[in-house]
């Protein structure tokens, strides 16, 4: 077989096709062998095209959420329980967030982290865990010093996550070690006529269409 280099150049068209593995198949299901086979660019212009439409948006206003500072960590919750077993993703009042409908999500956290005035420097690793058991993804890490109580530092973690079976479950994690100073998660009234007031913990999920 000659060098991919020595063939012609020519300008794509939308009937034309690509080679690539086949590593899920429509349902999300994994395909055995990975086999190679024929995209065409139509077919993966429509995939590129995908909007994602948000499914769910929970937030707490329970404030604060103080993690303790230790090595264990807290579970996070995101207000009342939403959703029901028809809907792509639901939420449960303790924070369990369970996909029942596979495809592409995006998952954004948002967290307003506050401390006591002149504190040192206050750390908070979060971490995600499905199904009790396995992490998944990094853990991500968040540092900030404290100028007063009403201080808030903004974190945003955002990841994409490709479910493949239905009935996974997510729960969020927020740990402010030993090594730092105590932080915790708070939201914010705000001044004037904005009645409703900034939310402690945050959790919006999309996917795609």
């Amino acid at each position: 077989m000659a060098q991919i280099s020595s063939y012609p150049s020519v300008t794509p068209q939308l009937g034309d096709s690509i080679l690539g593995s086949n590593v899920y198949d429509s349902a999300g299901n994994a395909v055995k062998g990975n086999p190679t086979v024929q995209f065409s660019f139509t077919n993966v212009k429509t995939l590129l095209n995908q909007q994602y439409v948000e499914k769910l948006s929970a937030s707490s206003t329970v404030s604060p959420l103080t993690p303790g500072n230790n090595n264990t960590g807290l579970s996070l919750v995101f207000g009342p329980a939403q959703g029901t077993s028809d809907s792509d993703v639901m939420i449960d009042a303790a924070g369990k967030v369970t996909f029942n409908a596979t495809g592409s999500y995006s998952i954004q956290q948002v967290y307003y982290a506050g401390a006591n005035a002149a504190s040192g420097n206050i750390i908070f690793n979060f971490k995600t865990i499905q199904n009790s058991a396995t992490q998944v993804g990094p853990t991500s890490t968040h540092s900030f010093v404290s100028a007063s109580n009403n201080s808030r530092e903004r974190i945003v973690i955002t990841s994409l996550v490709n479910i493949t079976q239905k009935g996974i479950y997510y729960n969020f994690w927020v740990q402010n070690p030993t090594s730092g100073a105590t932080g915790f998660l708070a939201g914010q009234t705000v001044d004037g006529s904005w009645a409703t007031a900034v939310p402690s913990a945050q959790l919006i999920i999309t996917k795609t269409q």
